[in-house]
């Protein structure tokens, strides 16, 4: 065990807290004894296999916008009034006006019934039917470890409540969670999807705050404590896009800093695989026995930004060039496309879904469900009667109400090509469901 591991145990008998509360949308009460049906998975060479060793491929989409809003694709405005020291513009923001305006306990309430309407048992069987096997959920710290919005000093009391609901319902349906940091304390990268944006790349001083460091493999930690039992977590992906306002490619500060988080994991005896993120190319993440990984899969996102049947031929190779420097690489471990999107293209996606199942690629689609039409959501939420939700001006209840216009099931439609075809029907076809 590396001293970094023993370090991490030692810590986590210091910090880890009980978890309890209730998403409150997805099962019953959990039980105390879990009662699994999938079989846990590990990495074997270049491939995910199960308990048996039977190759897995992973193949399914990212639960996008769930635990942390991108207002673009959630349906919320950028705002501000007068007297409010913050403007309304992502995650983080958003919380403090709440908190500002209705108290703690009801800005954790509204969190949760937005979640409860971005995402319901329907959306586990829409994916389901689409013969997906995984769900990425995007999360940051705030999910798990509200007090630290209000102040950083009150970090470490988690609630795994939302997550321990999300991993028990995919399982039901017979789906694999990745669960994916995608914001850490002070925000890994200053970008929207992380939950906190800071404006200039220099300003982005994560990966050498020293405290931003701690708390972060301190939620490693508990994270893996709490579930290192659990088979139906595929895995851990440790930090989503760690690179300055995806600037740049990723480099030794930011390897350091994932394996800091990976002997976090390490250190309470989990043994999920482990998932390291590279912005964006080969270059951005080193061999794995450099810094001594195991069970370990390296991820990559691709958005070519070929937009439009004009720029299919762009479009192919820009998407092949990225698996195919990778591939040259050798890792030697198992590759994942965790982020993509074909845009409004037919075409682009039927090639870029079967070039990945062909090259042997796990790959999750960038995302499920998104405000507005586009082919960025495999389903679209009905806008045209509806208004953005403003932080600062919406009332309690009338921001609830709000968030029902953002339910799948009565309003939002599954993205249509102009053939007709969905973008259901296409990846159900890549994930070996046929057409629909």
């Amino acid at each position: 065990m590396k001293k970094s591991q023993v370090i991490s145990a030692l810590l986590l008998g210091a910090f880890l807290m009980g978890a309890s509360g209730c998403f409150g949308v997805f099962p019953p009460p959990r039980r105390e004894k879990e009662e699994h049906t999938l079989p846990m998975l590990r990495v074997q060479g270049e491939q995910v296999v199960d308990e048996e060793g039977n190759a897995v491929s992973l193949r399914g989409v990212n639960a996008g916008g769930l635990g942390v809003i991108e207002q673009w694709m959630t349906g919320f405005s950028r705002s501000s009034a007068e007297g409010s020291p913050y403007v309304a513009r992502d995650h983080y923001t958003t919380s403090k006006v709440w908190i500002d305006r209705f108290g703690y306990d009801d800005t954790l309430a509204l969190w949760e019934n937005y979640r409860s309407s971005w995402w319901t048992e329907a959306d586990f069987a829409n994916c389901a039917a689409m013969g997906m096997n995984v769900i990425r959920l995007p999360f940051t710290y705030m999910d798990i470890d509200f007090d630290a919005v209000v102040s950083y000093e009150n970090a470490g009391g988690f609630d795994f409540g939302f997550l321990d609901d999300f991993v028990a319902m995919a399982e039901k349906y017979g789906m694999y969670t990745v669960l994916d940091l995608h914001g850490a304390y002070g925000s890994q990268n200053g970008q929207d999807h992380s939950g906190q944006i800071i404006d200039r790349a220099g300003d982005v001083t994560f990966y050498a705050d020293e405290e931003m460091l701690f708390l972060t493999a301190q939620l490693w930690g508990a994270v893996a404590e709490h579930f290192k039992d659990n088979p139906a977590v595929a895995g851990y992906d440790l930090l989503n896009e760690p690179v300055e306002k995806g600037n740049g490619e990723t480099g030794k500060p930011h390897w350091d800093a994932l394996d800091r988080f990976y002997d976090a994991v390490r250190g309470a005896g989990d043994g999920h695989i482990v998932i390291f993120e590279s912005c964006w190319g080969a270059g951005g993440l080193p061999q794995p026995g450099d810094y001594g990984w195991e069970n370990c899969m390296y991820s990559f996102h691709h958005y070519t930004n070929c937009s439009g049947e004009e720029r299919f031929e762009e479009h192919c190779k820009s998407f092949s060039d990225r698996l195919t420097e990778v591939e040259a690489a050798d890792f030697g471990v198992p590759l994942y496309m965790g982020e993509f999107t074909c845009y409004e293209s037919e075409a682009q996606w039927t090639y870029t879904l079967d070039l990945l199942n062909r090259r042997g690629w796990h790959w999750t689609s960038w995302t499920y469900k998104i405000w507005g039409t586009s082919g960025w959501g495999i389903y679209n939420i009905l806008t045209q009667n509806e208004t953005k939700i403003d932080a600062h001006r919406d009332g309690y209840t009338e921001t609830r109400k709000s968030f029902r216009a953002l339910l799948t099931e009565s309003n939002a439609l599954p993205f249509t090509f102009s053939s007709g075809n969905t973008l259901f029907s296409v990846i159900r076809s890549a994930c070996g469901g046929g057409s629909r």
